[in-house]
């Protein structure tokens, strides 16, 4: 990569533009893997899908997420804004995990536990990633993967 006259990288515009497309199909996956829930394949396979876009979401920002990973281990810097950040991804790494276990676990089942832990977990991730998304919403067009 190399800097323009107005110190701009330039230079890998398909990444950018792919991690635009991971970010909209991370958007899309939650959305209508909630809206058809009732249809248990679709819901099934867009779970899943989602799952694998947040596997390649994760790689994208490596660096970014081995800081944050670093960031967790020095109690000092938890209540500062890097460490809540940090927090905050940690929290949605393991919604994300429980979601998949738990629909796995209803699934092998053949019916949802009597403590609906995948529909918990959906709710409260749900809301997550729509606070995450309308924090970063300005972000999402123009991150970039170094």
């Amino acid at each position: 990569m190399a800097d323009d006259e107005a110190g701009r990288l330039t230079g890998a515009p398909g990444k950018a533009t792919r991690r635009w497309w991971v970010h909209l199909g991370l958007i899309a996956s939650a959305t209508t893997s909630l809206v058809f829930e009732p249809v248990l394949t679709l819901h099934i396979v867009l779970g899943l899908g989602f799952v694998g876009l947040v596997a390649l979401h994760l790689v994208q920002r490596r660096r970014v997420s081995a800081r944050l990973a670093a960031r967790l281990l020095r109690i000092r810097t938890i209540l500062r804004p890097a460490g809540r950040m940090a927090l905050a991804d940690l929290l949605l790494a393991g919604l994300a995990v429980a979601m998949l276990v738990s629909g796995c676990w209803d699934w092998a089942l053949g019916h949802p536990t009597k403590v609906r832990w995948h529909a918990l977990t959906g709710v409260l991730l749900a809301v997550f990633l729509l606070v995450h998304t309308l924090r970063r919403r300005t972000r999402l067009r123009t991150s970039k993967v170094r």
